[in-house]
């Protein structure tokens, strides 16, 4: 069946038998596929600049432990994931039982909102911000309240306070944010915490962590504090295991048993445990040179948009989001860029429907994407 074709309907379900919850709920659409591209377009060779993978592969230890891993994959992996639960505990400091692996961050996210939030519950998060924080409140029925950003595209805490209310279970504070990369300040991200109310679970979103500055806030440090605050991180970018889905939760220990009740048994592979742990290893080798590559390659790449009259937001992450003014500019722009073999992410479902967001990928990458960008905007004038 090719990609026009659609499958035949199938019979109706019956009447009442889907939850009225999900009627308003649009599906998550990933950034479209190399492959995809490459058979739309006719190019052979394509870049991916648009779900913030990282561009290198996994680090050497990691590559060993999926092969090693291959031969054990007949059987059902460690369903506690303990040896990686180890492995993040002895790095971040915290104890074993504060830590849960999951399926990337967005599996965490499904597992904190099925475990907490119930219809009528709130959920107080910033916006534009990571997309998938809003579906897990909508999936259950509950209430998302939004607050607007600041203007370099970091989190507005005193906004966020602003929403909190008697249903609020969760404020989330992505940062660095995505789709904006601004990145709020351990200070003030401390101070906010403080002044919460104590029914109020506080959730920091820290996918991109590894790119925050010297001196960002640390979710494993306030975690250690004994704070009731959880942090989420991943494999998926700096670590290169976007394919493996791997992330994990620092949080109370109750709350780690909480998201156990509602988990899938097996939710981690086998090769993605060993991966994970295997790159921790790597860790301190590998991880400053490839931050290293990607904020000089964000620097060249932010200059480069500047001098075509774009101006992206300031980004502690590896990628960026750059304004075209309109949302029909935005598409234009990024189909445009489809036709040279570049693929990016319009920031419509994100909440930024004029904008683009641009991974930053390897340095050849990034130059073929500003050539093929200078080629487009000729043709949007």
């Amino acid at each position: 069946m090719t990609a026009d074709q659609q499958p035949a309907p199938g019979p109706a379900l019956p009447p009442g038998l889907v939850r009225p919850a999900l009627a308003g709920v649009d599906v998550y659409e990933p950034g479209r596929p190399v492959e995809e591209v490459q058979r739309e377009t006719g190019i052979a060779s394509v870049v991916k600049l648009a779900s913030n993978e990282g561009p290198f592969p996994p680090m050497p230890r990691a590559l060993a432990a999926i092969r090693d891993s291959a031969p054990g994959a007949r059987v059902y992996p460690d369903a506690g994931a303990w040896a990686l639960r180890d492995a993040i505990a002895a790095r971040t400091g915290l104890d074993a039982s504060r830590v849960l692996p999951g399926a990337g961050v967005d599996g965490l996210i499904k597992l904190m909102s099925l475990a907490l939030l119930d219809p009528g519950d709130e959920v107080v998060m910033g916006w534009p911000s990571f997309l998938s924080w809003r579906l897990g409140a909508q999936i259950q029925g509950a209430e998302t309240r939004l607050a607007p950003l600041r203007a370099d595209g970091s989190y507005d805490l005193g906004a966020l306070a602003a929403r909190v209310g008697p249903r609020t279970k969760m404020v989330v504070v992505v940062s660095p944010n995505n789709p904006t990369g601004g990145a709020v300040a351990a200070d003030e991200l401390r101070r906010f915490l403080d002044a919460l109310p104590g029914h109020v679970l506080p959730v920091i979103d820290e996918a991109y962590f590894e790119y925050l500055p010297a001196g960002g806030h640390d979710g494993a440090a306030l975690v250690a504090e004994g704070r009731t605050v959880a942090a989420l991180r991943t494999f998926s970018k700096a670590y290169g295991l976007a394919g493996l889905r791997v992330g994990y939760l620092m949080g109370p220990a109750a709350l780690v048993r909480a998201l156990g009740v509602v988990r899938n048994v097996f939710d981690v592979s086998s090769t993605a445990q060993a991966a994970a742990v295997a790159s921790l290893e790597d860790a301190d080798e590998h991880l400053p040179g490839r931050i290293s590559l990607i904020a000089g390659e964000r620097a060249m790449t932010a200059s480069g948009l500047r001098a075509l009259g774009l101006e992206p937001l300031p980004s502690s992450a590896n990628f960026l989001l750059v304004d075209l003014g309109a949302p029909e500019r935005a598409q234009a722009m990024s189909a445009a860029l489809l036709a040279r073999g570049v693929i990016v992410r319009p920031a419509r479902a994100f909440g930024a429907p004029s904008c683009l967001r641009v991974t930053i990928g390897r340095p050849e990458e990034n130059a073929r994407f500003l050539a093929a960008a200078a080629g487009a905007l000729a043709e949007l004038v």
